[in-house]
Parts: C-alpha cells; structure tokens; sequence
C-alpha cells in the first residue's frame, strides 16, 4: 500500500534515508514535510515504533489528477470508504497549493462531503463529524491538480516526546533533534556534545537513538479503530523489541543553572540518566573534544547577549577543539564563521531557519 509520513520540512531526505534504514522503503518526496513510499502494515507498526523523524504516517486513498472541486468530490467516492474507515466521529483537514478559485476550507469540505454520501450509500449509515478532535482524521492535498487524499494512522503527533516534562523557552522538537544526528552521522559509539543544550532534547536524542529505545513508549495510534489495522498486533511488536546494550558517552553543556535543572529533570524522565551528563560549561570558552558537535544555536530573540560575539567565539572553539563534524541549528548562519558543507533551510515555528553542517 502507499504511504505519506510527514516531517520537518526541508529535511525530507533525512526521514527518507530513516524509512530506508528501518524497513527498507524507497521513498520520494511527495511534497514539503511529506514522504510517499510503499509499505506494509508490518512497517507501519514498526515505524510506528522506531521511527524518530516523523511525525506522523498515513495510508494513501486516493492519489490522482483531478478537474477542480467536482473532481476532488469523484475522486473521494472512488474509494471503499466502508472497508477504510470505522462509524466514528471523523473530520477533514484539507491543504491547497496553486492557483484556484477556491480555498483549502473548500477542498476539505467537498471530501468531507463526498465521505458523508459514500459511507451512507455504502453502509445505510451517516458519519459523524468533529473537526475539532475527530477520532479518524483524514488529509487532503491539493497541490495544482494532484489531489492526494489519506488517513492518518497515528492520532498524537511521534513528535510529541514524554520526557519533555521540562520545557525550555526555545523548545526543540525530539524529531528534528534527531534528524540533526543523522545528519552529523552520529553513532552510538562516538562521543557527542552539545555545547549550548538548554533542556538537553538533543544527547536525550542521541541517548534513546544509541540504545534502539522507542521514542514514543506512551503512543496509542489509531489501530484500535480503523478497520485492517490491529492495535494488538502493534503492542506485541513493540513489546517484543529489544533495545541495544550500549553505554553512550554523551555531554549536555549548559551556562546557566535553571536550564542545566530543566535539563536534569528530562534526563531522568527519558530513562537515560546513565548515558548523559550534564555538566556547567560556557560554550564561548569551554575546549571541544567530540566526534560529534550538535547544538541549537540562541537565535536572539529571547536573548539579550551579542550574537555575533557568541557565535565568533563558539567557531573559534570549534576550529581549536578536535571536533570531527559540527551540526548547528541557526536563523543566522551568516554570523557563524565556518564553511558549510551541507546546508538545509527549514521552517522553525514562524521564523526561517537553517541546520548547517560543517567538517574540518
């Protein structure tokens, strides 16, 4: 079957070089933020488990050209609505891109529609609607004239990690921290640190990643409702996985004290307190001695100090320290001084971002 998973934009070839690793997928890039690829319901619970870049997976119903809104509405009766989803409360999330004379509040109403008259045509019965917390949700993409229509398999967002019990001012998502791992080519047995690891989301990252823990220990995704899918069989899989016995050696630097506490907390929430350090260090003097440098950069709009100052200083500690490959998340790469070898811009909330990665 056909599968989207959705991401952090602008590092889709992170997630689809993930799904390669974990069940062998061959993904392309559907559109920002979104993967297709082939996939069983095996890999599905399996992803459902392990995977880290994404947010969420959801089974493809329709993927096709269509002629405007009517086309939308047909494409939607094509499918075997009664065989896809359950008599529960469902609702419609509907994106456009392109030119049309209509929105993407039209688009999700002509397939909630559409699913309404199919169900009912199909079973006798009416579906109800909650566009506020449906149980099943579906997606509508209509991009020029493809229109895509899936089911989200997942319910809570994968990104949504349990031991965020501590929240920083500038939060991290877990996914995006561990995509900047990938692209840092981090590997359980190298040494990691993060210089400026405010609640420590990236080496807890580093810590679950090097172990084989799942992310999301605490999902529930919607297998126990949607028909084809079974919620038992998923636990079982999850239940049966081992992690890896492996002994980390991750450092979560930090200046100052209320985040080094914060950071504290969330290492002990994550079960990782053996695998991270956190220790009190300023990363505008501190030496570097690590196969991997990952950090999020102060981006300055809740910090008061010179940025380019920090940044100056922090380069210089990366170019005297023997560091093998840094991963930085910045809105302001022109102020570190360092050659790029990778550059990836990214959205971040509503500020424009970029992970840059650099090698001596």
């Amino acid at each position: 079957m056909r599968l989207l998973a959705t991401t952090n934009g602008g590092l889709e070839s992170v997630t689809s070089a993930e799904l390669a690793e974990l069940v062998g997928a061959d993904p392309d890039t559907h559109h920002r933020g979104v993967v297709a690829f082939d996939g069983s319901r095996e890999a599905v619970y399996d992803l459902h488990c392990r995977s880290r870049s994404c947010h969420r997976l959801m089974e493809v119903l329709v993927d096709e050209r269509v002629d405007g809104l009517a086309g939308v509405y047909e494409a939607t009766r094509t499918v075997d609505l009664a065989a896809h989803l359950p008599d529960e409360e469902f609702g419609v999330v509907g994106t456009r891109h392109g030119s049309h004379e209509f929105t993407s509040v039209d688009v999700a109403d002509r397939v909630g529609q559409a699913v309404i008259d199919g169900y009912r045509a199909a079973t006798g019965d009416r579906l109800p609607v909650d566009l506020d917390d449906p149980t099943v949700r579906l997606e509508a993409y209509l991009y020029d004239d493809r229109f895509t229509l899936a089911v989200d398999l997942t319910g809570d967002s994968l990104h949504k990690r349990p031991y965020r019990v501590c929240e920083h001012d500038a939060p991290l998502r877990g996914t995006l921290a561990y995509s900047m791992l990938r692209l840092a080519e981090y590997a359980a047995d190298d040494r990691l640190v993060d210089p400026m690891a405010g609640s420590a989301t990236i080496p807890i990252e580093a810590a679950l990643a090097a172990t084989d823990r799942p992310p999301r220990p605490d999902l529930d995704p919607a297998f126990g409702v949607l028909p084809r899918y079974d919620a038992e069989r998923f636990g079982e899989r999850r239940a049966g996985h081992e992690p890896r016995d492996t002994d980390p050696d991750l450092e979560a630097r930090e200046r100052r004290e209320k985040w080094r506490r914060c950071a504290r907390v969330n290492v002990e929430a994550a079960g990782v307190e053996g695998a991270v350090d956190v220790v009190a260090a300023d990363a505008r003097e501190a030496s570097l001695d690590a196969d991997c440098v990952v950090t999020n950069l102060p981006f300055g709009i809740r910090v008061s100090e010179d940025l380019r100052d920090l940044y100056v200083a922090f380069a210089d500690r990366v170019r005297e320290g023997s560091v093998d490959r840094l991963v930085a998340l910045t809105t302001k790469p022109d102020l570190l001084p360092l050659e790029f070898v990778e550059r990836h811009d990214i959205p971040y909330g509503r500020i424009d971002a970029s992970v840059v990665v650099w090698t001596p």
